[in-house]
């Protein structure tokens, strides 16, 4: 009961925070929050998987991958934390078993704190949403996109590496995230139209832009505003076995199943 008690005072303070943010809902009355279908036969098609699409598939698509990279890093962040706070068992530290078993188990109620489940996990769907949007899709497929990182990419997939599957993200991460996202992307495009400047700053301008689509920024950076950029293949991938540059040093061990090697392999080219 207490449990249920501090969950739905979650809940209404998360509702709170919506409802006397000064200006947060007033774009729900505007033409910019209007959940448009243009065309009737395809308003509601999923159009990420196209093969001829006319959105920018190929800028999604390497947004999500450095998005995968980024996700690493926030699971080696948090694997940091101590167990009060990030609630993950450590006791067990095979990756693949573990996650095996974590998946089987779940999804199940989560006991973390508040203002992860219901601003920190809102705010990281919006971040996902907002890539989405920016690369040119409308919102029922940056819903979607929302859906399938949060739930795939982080809640069975990285995140259940260390703690089962939770039903709370599994559905606040996409709804808040499109709650969130729409009004990121409208305020991204705001301050864009501004000459990213915001109260006649561009410092100021580049900290909103970044903080309302990190992924974006990060991206720029990485690869440049076109085709020319700095990176212009990546690809990011987990692996189990060493590789064979550092094969070396593991070749005076035994290799065991039960204490396998665990790593990231990043690539990309100049």
């Amino acid at each position: 009961m207490k449990k249920n008690t501090q969950t739905i005072k979650s809940l209404l303070i998360l509702l709170a925070f919506f409802l006397l943010s000064p200006g947060l809902l007033e774009p729900v009355f505007s033409d910019d929050w209007r959940w448009s279908l243009e065309d009737k036969d395809k308003g509601w098609d999923i159009t990420l998987f196209d093969k001829y699409p006319e959105e920018n598939q190929a800028k999604l698509w390497y947004q999500t991958k450095v998005t995968f990279g980024l996700a690493l890093g926030v699971l080696s962040v948090i694997a940091l934390l101590p167990e009060s706070v990030s609630k993950w068992d450590k006791s067990d530290i095979r990756p693949i078993s573990k996650w095996w078993h974590n998946v089987k188990s779940g999804p199940v109620w989560d006991t973390d704190k508040w203002y992860i489940n219901y601003i920190g996990h809102p705010y990281f769907g919006g971040v996902y949403y907002v890539m989405a949007r920016s690369s040119g899709y409308n919102q029922w497929n940056s819903f979607v996109y929302s859906f399938l990182m949060s739930t795939f990419l982080y809640e069975y997939g990285i995140e259940a590496m260390c703690e089962p599957p939770s039903i709370q993200d599994i559905m606040v991460t996409p709804l808040g995230g499109w709650l969130y996202g729409e009004w990121a992307y409208q305020e991204k495009l705001k301050i864009l139209d501004n000459g990213s400047e915001v109260m006649g700053s561009k410092s100021l301008g580049s900290t909103a832009l970044f903080l309302l689509d990190p992924v974006g920024k990060i991206s720029q950076w990485i690869g440049g505003d076109s085709d020319d950029g700095t990176v212009q293949n990546l690809s990011i991938r987990l692996s189990v076995v060493p590789p064979a540059s550092s094969f070396s040093s593991y070749r005076k061990k035994t290799f065991n199943l039960d204490d396998r090697y665990f790593g990231v392999e990043i690539f990309f080219n100049f």
